[in-house]
This record gives structure tokens, sequence and C-alpha cells, in this order.
């Protein structure tokens, strides 16, 4: 199990160094599943992290399409939204992550026509029954027709159901109860603990919470039979003051776009997701920062507002941290030439895939949250939203970084329980040197010195450690010590032991 420096878990003291965040790397031209057909052309989002599938080599993903009416006058609800659109689970798979196929399935008769004047008919790639929180890969369930399971709301808006299916294309949903949920959660799985997770959207167990949204946790060990649900995340007074300056800067600065309505009076700041996922030994939270800017006619209902996602850590699930100050892991992109869809909301999916040296997270882009009536009359609202991708390196959440002085971060007391220390390290222009203490006096090991440690002087995600005169730690294998790192004009993001 790897260390990380996300929280102090493994960490006694540290001295002059700073901890790092290290935001999501977006990357041009990285939209990796948009809008293409009659079906989605309004946009499409997802949820949940693709399945890798090992057996037929590929990623599955489960997406949500939305068309607009087949009216072709655009006619308005109460609330000024367009009436009459439709939405879809659609089903998709990719050998590289990127390229994406939406495979004609024929399992769905699709109403609607071409621009020829044609019925579609079965000649897409919707689901019959789906969900929108799915697909999950479950290989440790013997059951065959349960390999893949989801959640959804299948039996109305009460809350989140079960689901599960053989192929990830005809889904069944469980007569179980539901999880209370509001429109928005996010489920996954701990595949170490076998833990079936769901974050769900309340107000709080007892119908309060100090600022709006809120998310609560639901658990379950069998898939069917669900905890109580607890509340666990919320904003606060600081979130409200962070969400003012980030309204501030998509008001005042130009490259960003403008909310349609803006009310000083009307600002908060709430949760709107908080995806949730294993990472080494903790849970990791991706809150998606809710800024309100104000409130939009006709019935006031709804607000404008603006996203930004953060990180957030926990041992238990159940107790938080926010991490690197609250600020963002993923922001909003600029207008810039019109091209890019996160310009207007942005959220997360529940978790990275790994490729290679990194770790590739999945995320929702919208160019607008709210639109002028003139845009939605003439339909500017098509072609909305789209799944975008961004990448982070392997570990890569938060570093110790060293400047031009030594610095050092010194550990809780460990077992060793193998015989290389290997560390994850961006050095190529300083050094990263690391020394073994005895647990209990704090001494230096002999061999195993600052003096004695050969430096790391490169860029790697999996560089072991040496001493002059020791090659490893195998003579220290089961003894309890404690590892200096010390840190010049370099960052270390992890260590880990192993054979």
């Amino acid at each position: 199990m790897k260390a990380l420096f996300i929280d102090d878990h493994s960490v006694e003291e540290i001295d002059n160094l700073a901890r790092k965040l290290h935001p999501l790397q977006k990357f041009d031209k990285n939209v990796v599943l948009r809008p293409e057909h009659r079906w989605e052309n309004c946009g499409i989002m997802m949820w949940t992290t693709p399945a890798w599938v090992p057996d037929e080599s590929v990623f599955k993903t489960l997406y949500y399409a939305s068309s607009e009416s087949d009216d072709p006058e655009v006619k308005l609800d109460v609330t000024g939204a367009p009436m009459g659109g439709r939405s879809f689970i659609c089903y998709a798979t990719s050998e590289d992550g990127v390229n994406w196929d939406k495979p004609s399935l024929g399992l769905q008769d699709y109403d609607a026509l071409t621009w020829r004047g044609t019925a579609i008919g079965t000649e897409n790639n919707i689901l019959p029954t789906g969900v929108p929180l799915g697909p999950i890969y479950d290989p440790d369930d013997p059951d065959e027709q349960r390999r893949y399971k989801g959640m959804g709301w299948g039996k109305g808006g009460g809350g989140l159901t079960p689901a599960v299916s053989p192929d990830c294309l005809h889904w069944t949903y469980l007569d179980t109860p539901v999880v209370p949920s509001s429109d928005e959660a996010h489920f996954g799985y701990d595949q170490e603990k076998r833990l079936f997770i769901a974050t769900v959207k309340h107000a709080g167990p007892d119908g309060r919470s100090p600022y709006g949204r809120s998310f609560c946790l639901s658990t379950s060990e069998d898939f069917e039979n669900w905890s109580g649900i607890e509340l666990i995340f919320h904003a606060d007074q600081m979130d409200q003051e962070n969400g003012e300056e980030r309204i501030r800067k998509f008001i005042e600065d130009p490259d960003y776009l403008t909310p349609i309505y803006n009310r000083p009076e009307e600002w908060r700041t709430d949760v709107y997701n908080f995806p949730v996922f294993r990472y080494e030994g903790l849970y990791l939270g991706l809150p998606v920062m809710h800024h309100w800017t104000g409130k939009h006619p006709p019935l006031y209902e709804n607000v404008d507002s603006r996203k930004s996602v953060e990180l957030a850590s926990s041992r238990d699930l159940r107790q938080w941290e926010r991490v690197g100050n609250r600020m963002p892991f993923i922001e909003l992109s600029p207008v810039g030439d019109g091209s890019a869809y996160d310009t207007g909301q942005i959220s997360v999916v529940n978790g990275p895939i790994r490729r290679n040296n990194e770790l590739w997270f999945y995320y929702l882009g919208v160019r607008q949250r709210s639109q002028p009536l003139a845009d939605i009359m003439s339909r500017k609202y098509l072609n909305n939203f789209a799944m975008a991708l961004a990448k982070l390196r392997v570990d890569g959440f938060v570093s110790l970084k060293g400047g031009i002085e030594w610095g050092s971060v010194l550990t809780k007391p460990m077992v060793v329980e193998g015989s290389e220390l290997r560390v994850n390290v961006d050095s190529w222009r300083g050094r990263v040197k690391v020394e073994v203490l005895n647990a209990d006096d704090g001494q230096p090991l002999p061999g195993y010195t600052f003096d004695e440690s050969i430096p790391a002087m490169v860029d790697s995600i999996d560089e072991p450690m040496h001493w002059k005169e020791k090659a490893d730690l195998a003579e220290l294998r089961g003894q309890t010590v404690r590892l200096r790192f010390s840190i010049l004009e370099a960052e270390i993001y992890a260590f880990w032991f192993t054979d």
C-alpha cells in the first residue's frame, strides 16, 4: 500500500516543505463523448467511470442522452425551459478510453425522423432499460446475471434502486427498498473491501443542513441491503467566502462566460454532487461546489450558477478533510474560440482510470447554465454538453515540494513490509534522499543515514531508493522504523515498500 501526502496519516513532522495540490490537466481537443445523433442532440453526460472488462479488453460505459422535442416550434414551460424533450440511457465502448464507438444495438425503436423524413427505427445505441449510475463491473459475483451493477431511479423519484445486468445491455431493477435521494447522486464500488457506496443529495437525514444541498452516505456489502443514510458532507461559511471570490472572477474576467442572472443578495454556495472513490489506503471525494449567482424568471425556482470541483479525503467515508486549502481541482475553461464545452458548468465522474503513467478523469462540460430567451427560441440549447477528459500523474494529487534549501518530512513509525523502498518523485532538477531511523529514539540506523543515501535525481513514478553500502531494506524487513525524506528543489508524491 502506498503512502501519499494528501493527509497526515503517515506524517509525523514536515519542515521547510510546501504541501502542493496538483489540479487536473486538461488537454487540447479533450472532448471524448459528444452529441452526434438525433436522440442526443442536446447533450450527453455520465456520472460513473467507464468499466474496464478484462476478458473483452474493452471499456464499457452508459451515458445519459438528452434530445429536443419533435415539435418544429420551440415551446417553453412555466420555468422558461424548452418543453417536450426526451432522455435516454445509451451504450458505448472503447479500446483506449479516448475513441468511443456507439454501436447500433437494435434494441429500441426510436420514432423520431432523419433529415430525409425516414424513421430512425432501431438503428441506435439506446437501451430500453438502463441505469444512469453505472456500470460497475463486478468479477467477484458468482452469479453471472449480476456481472454488471448500477443504480437508477427505477421506482420513481423517491430514491435509487439497485439494478443488475449480465451483459451491460439488459438491465433488471432489484426488488429492494430504495436508497432515499434527490435528483443527484453517485454510485461506486470499493473492490478491496467489497463495499458498494452511494452518495446521495439531501438536506440531511433530519431535513436540515447548514447551507442547502448536502450529501449523505449509504453503503452495502451485498448490493441489496443498504445502510441508513448519514450526512457526511456539506458547505460551510468558508465555502461562502470562496464562492463569492469565484463568482466575481466569472463576472469581472472577460475571458470567462458571464452568468446571465446576477443578484449578489442571492449569492451562496452549496454542494451539487459528491463522487467518491478509493485510492490506495484512503477515500477521495470530488465535491462539486455550486456557486449561485441568482434565481431566474419567470418562477424564480431555479438558479444561474457556476461550479468548481475540489478535492477531499477520508479514511472512513464519514469524516472528510478538505485538501489544498479548497483550491479548485478542476475549473471552468475560458470561452476562447467557442469550441470548449466546459465554459458554463462542470462536474466529474466517480474516480479515474489508470492508463500507463497517468490517471484519467472523465468530466462533464456544459457550455451554458442559463441562456437568454432569444437564444432558447433559436435553439442554441442544442449541442450544449459533452464528456471531456483530464489527466493527472499517477499518485499526483498532492506533493511535498522543497525549494533552494533542504526540507524534510518525518514519517510516523511503520513496519518495513518489503525489501525495497520506492518513491514517486519529480527530482530531475534537484534531489531526494532518505534515511531510516530507529523508531524509538529517532537515531539513523547504520548504513541508512542521510550521508549514505544515494539521491534520487529523476522524474519517475516508481524509483527505488538505495544507500552506498545497502542496496535495499531486506535486512530490516519486519522491523518498525521511521523514514526521513530530505528534499531539495524537488517534489515527492508517494512512497511504499515492495519486493
